[in-house]
Formats: C-alpha cells, sequence, structure tokens
C-alpha cells in the first residue's frame, strides 16, 4: 500500500466524521436561526464554549492515537489495554469537571463576555444543557479515537452518520412540533450523542485493565500540551468573539453563519492531521525518520490539495448559503468577509494543520503549544484589537489578524521541525 492510500484510508474516514460533527452543529444552528438573531447569537457563543471541550476531548484523542501507533509500530501490545482504560479514565474526570462548570457558571460566563442580556440568557440555557452532559461528546470522541487506531477505521463515521440522522430527527421534532425552542434544539444533539456513544462502547474490541486512582503519566504528558495548545486556540476565540460583539449582533451573527459555512474548509485538513498523527507515531516506533520527512511533505499537499477545492465552492455559494440562516444585509454581508479570508487563508491554515499533527506524533506536544500561545494571543488577539477596533476596520480586521496569526504558526513549526530533522537523519 502506498503511502497516500495509507494517508487517505484513514483521513477519508476521519473526514466523513469531521463532516457529519460540523453537519450536526450546522443544523443545529439553521434549527436556531428559525428562532431569530438573538437565540443564534447566543447559540454561537455558547457553542465556541463547547468548542473548547471539544478541543479538550480531540487532544486527548490525538495522545491516546499516538501513544497506541507508537506501540503498535513497536511490536508492543502490552500497554493497549492500561491506555485505554487510562483514556477513558481521563476522560470522564475532565468531563465532569467541564460539566460541572457548564451548569453552575454557564450564564455568568457568557456575561462576561459582554453580550446584551438576552443573548446571555439564550446561550446560557444551551451550554448548560450541552456543556452538562459533555461527557457524551467526549466519550464519542475517545471512543472514536481508540477504534480507528486499532481496528476500524470507518466506524466512527457510520456512527457520526447515524447520530446526524437521529440529530436531525430528534432537534425537528422537538423545534417544530413541540415548540421548544432551544432546549428542544439542545436536547436532540443530546439524544442523539447518547446513541452514539452507546454504540461505540458496544463495539470497542479492546481490553480494559482494572480500575486505578493514577493516573497515566506518559498519557498526559502527550495530551496535556496538546489540550493546552487546543485550548488556547479555542479560549483565544472566545476573546475573539468578545471583540467581534464590540461590532453589534448583526456581526455576531454573521460571523458565526460565515464560521460555521466555513468549517467545511478545514475538513479535509483536520482529517488528513488524524492520518499525520496515527502514521508519524508509528514511524518513529519503527526508527524510520526519513519515512516521516516524506509523510510530512506528502499530508501538506495533500490536505492543501484536499481544503482549496472545498474553499472555493464555499466561496462561490457563499450568499445562497447565508441565506439559508438569515436575509439581514448586515449578517449577510458579515458571513461572505469570513468565507473571503477563510478562502485566503488555506495555505497558512494547511500548514499550521499538518505540522501541529507531525509534532504530536513525534511525541512533542509542547512546541504546538507555544506556538499557538504566541500566535493567538501575541498577534490574533492584539493585532485584531488593533485593527478592528482601534483602527476601526471592524470584522475584516479581526479576521487579517487571523491571517498573520496561521503564517506564524505554520513558519516557526516548519522551521523547527527542520531543523530536528537535519539533526536525527
Amino acid at each position: 500500500m502506498t503511502n497516500y492510500k495509507k494517508i487517505l484510508n484513514i483521513a477519508l474516514p476521519a473526514m466523513a466524521e469531521n463532516f457529519l460533527q460540523m453537519l450536526m452543529g450546522m443544523v443545529d444552528s439553521y434549527l436556531v436561526a428559525s428562532l431569530g438573531l438573538v437565540a443564534i447569537s447566543g447559540v454561537s457563543v455558547a457553542g465556541n464554549i463547547i468548542s473548547i471541550y471539544q478541543a479538550i476531548f480531540i487532544a486527548l484523542g490525538a495522545a491516546v492515537s499516538s501513544l497506541i501507533s507508537k506501540s503498535l509500530g513497536e511490536g508492543d501490545r502490552d500497554n493497549l489495554a492500561y491506555h485505554t482504560s487510562e483514556a477513558i479514565k481521563l476522560t470522564m474526570l475532565v468531563s465532569m469537571f467541564l460539566g460541572f462548570l457548564s451548569l453552575v457558571f454557564g450564564r455568568r460566563i457568557l456575561a462576561w463576555l459582554g453580550t446584551e442580556p438576552a443573548v446571555a440568557n439564550a446561550g446560557g440555557l444551551y451550554l448548560a444543557l450541552i456543556g452538562g452532559t459533555i461527557l457524551l461528546l467526549g466519550l464519542m470522541t475517545t471512543l472514536g479515537s481508540l477504534i480507528r487506531a486499532t481496528s476500524n477505521p470507518r466506524l466512527p463515521m457510520y456512527i457520526s452518520f447515524l447520530s446526524n440522522l437521529l440529530n436531525v430527527l430528534f432537534s425537528s421534532l422537538a423545534i417544530f412540533i413541540f415548540h421548544m425552542g432551544i432546549v428542544g434544539v439542545a436536547l436532540g444533539t443530546i439524544l442523539a450523542r447518547l446513541v452514539g456513544v452507546l454504540i461505540l462502547w458496544k463495539e470497542l474490541s479492546l481490553p480494559l485493565a482494572s480500575w486505578s486512582w493514577k493516573l497515566d503519566w506518559e498519557l498526559l504528558r502527550l495530551s496535556l500540551p496538546a489540550a493546552g495548545e487546543r485550548l488556547m486556540m479555542r479560549a483565544g476565540d472566545v476573546v475573539i468573539i468578545a471583540i467581534i460583539v464590540k461590532f453589534g449582533t448583526d456581526a455576531v451573527a454573521g460571523n458565526a453563519i460565515g464560521e460555521v459555512l466555513t468549517q467545511f474548509n478545514y475538513m479535509p485538513g483536520f482529517g488528513v492531521a488524524t492520518a499525520t498523527v496515527m502514521l508519524v507515531a508509528h514511524a518513529v516506533g519503527q526508527a524510520d525518520f526519513q519515512a516521516v520527512r516524506k509523510l510530512t511533505k506528502q499530508t501538506y499537499w495533500l490536505s492543501l490539495g484536499l481544503m482549496l477545492p472545498v474553499a472555493l465552492l464555499i466561496f462561490a455559494l457563499g450568499q445562497p448559503l447565508t441565506h439559508l440562516y438569515t436575509k439581514d444585509s448586515s449578517a449577510v454581508t458579515a458571513s461572505l468577509s469570513v468565507i473571503l479570508f477563510s478562502l485566503l487563508g488555506m495555505p497558512m491554515t494547511a500548514g499550521t494543520v499538518i505540522y501541529t499533527a507531525v509534532w504530536q506524533g513525534l511525541g512533542n506536544a509542547k512546541l504546538p503549544f507555544y506556538a499557538t500561545t504566541v500566535g493567538m494571543w501575541l498577534i490574533r488577539i492584539v493585532a485584531g484589537y488593533f485593527l478592528g477596533v482601534t483602527l476601526g476596520l471592524g470584522l475584516s480586521g479581526v479576521w487579517s489578524a487571523t491571517l498573520l496569526d496561521n503564517g506564524f504558526r505554520w513558519i516557526f513549526l516548519q522551521i523547527i521541525y527542520q531543523r530536528k530533522m537535519r539533526k536525527i537523519t
């Protein structure tokens, strides 16, 4: 099997799964849009908090995939049960903390971001329901990563497809038949994820080690920096939303719609990144660093080649797609601006995503964490405020800063990677 076939064998199901997860959010946003701009603004701001939670679980899943793939590359199967149990245990502990945070402080968090009271109330309700049951999302992510790395890369995709169908059914019934509003959309998502978790758990073929209160420090060594990297990214996104709030509810809504649509641009890159972590870790386990070099080049160009056509399609259909959510002229303009900047940033985004995955596969999750911390908090946020608020460029200023951030991280991670490869090959 050629490298491209190996990459696509993992990446395509991961892409489909990412697509389906994004579709769930898109469906929720579409259904909520029927309730008005306040509702979609509230849910979008809450959705950014949820995305932080999701990012933590994705990071944990990447760490688990890296450890298991490396063990398989070394021919060491003794740690599979241990790492499986530790991953599930860590997911449960993290979920309990995040669920408590959402239930108790959900509305306050949104209010602290400067949202209008009506928006904070709507978003706080959604956050309490979805965030309070975040264990379901955590288990879907972790169990899917375990199954993908060891047995069947397609099964998590099938489960995501089923969950989406159920989400559409449950949420539509709740909104249009039972008139349950935001509560109905949230409950539909919760029920759909519950079904997904039950099926994934039943299909998990890995052995489980006995329960222990001790934590796997090797897993923590990889997962904490990876989670920190995604946390810095998503927490920064929340601050960015707080900046966008200054431009008005229309800008918040338009930005939310644009981000929902442009999520599909990044889907192929994240799918290829999933394959990159696993294949690089497997090559490291075999001490084959020439394969690492080859994989890095191939996954970057494959990622860009798959992302660009999607971005061009979304750009071409930007206006009619936005009109599915709103006809408000200001919100439409804001959405189209987001779509344009997403297209312009494709090469840099692909570089950032792939080189982050390469470093995780190499067993060094700290470097992407440092790059993201600097890029997000010292470049994107500072420059975004300066360009958007101080210079009065509005949403365009904020997204120009996003391009600067992605460009910095891509170049930084690539330069350090090249230096490392010259030393070990």
